[in-house]
């Protein structure tokens, strides 16, 4: 063992005795209770490098003004998205790959909050909501 690996060592041990950051020497360690791993209920969940689609619907992300998310749709969907509010773009993203999808750049501009309905093949548009802060 080296000189270096005998002080990592010792450090390690050090950090594993004392609490390593708990406070003061000896002060007892208490946790904060975690009652959910997600956030609250109505709070919007960050948008930011997100791909949406069809499949999300009922999504309601936060992002900040000049985040982006993504929208993705088949290739086969015709139709096209539905913009409303005036707190994102949707900016067409040119596909050179043929990947099979059309894609939609979602760019906060302003603070607001913005729906964009997704269409779905024979089924009831998809609705996205997005809140710009």
């Amino acid at each position: 063992m080296t000189a270096v690996d005998r002080r990592l060592a010792c450090l390690a041990a050090l950090a594993l005795f004392t609490g390593c950051g708990s406070g003061a020497p000896g002060a007892a360690r208490t946790r904060t209770p975690v009652t959910g791993t997600g956030p609250t209920p109505g709070t919007p969940v960050p948008a930011r490098g997100r791909v949406l689609g069809p499949a999300d619907d009922g999504f309601t992300g936060r992002l900040a003004v000049g985040e982006t998310a993504l929208l993705r749709l088949p290739a086969r969907e015709e139709r096209e998205p539905v913009l409303t509010g005036g707190s994102v773009l949707l900016i067409p993203v040119e596909n050179l790959a043929r990947s099979g999808h059309r894609e939609w750049e979602i760019r906060a501009v302003r603070p607001g909050t913005s729906r964009i309905s997704v269409p779905r093949p024979e089924r009831t548009p998809a609705a996205l909501t997005l809140v710009v802060v």
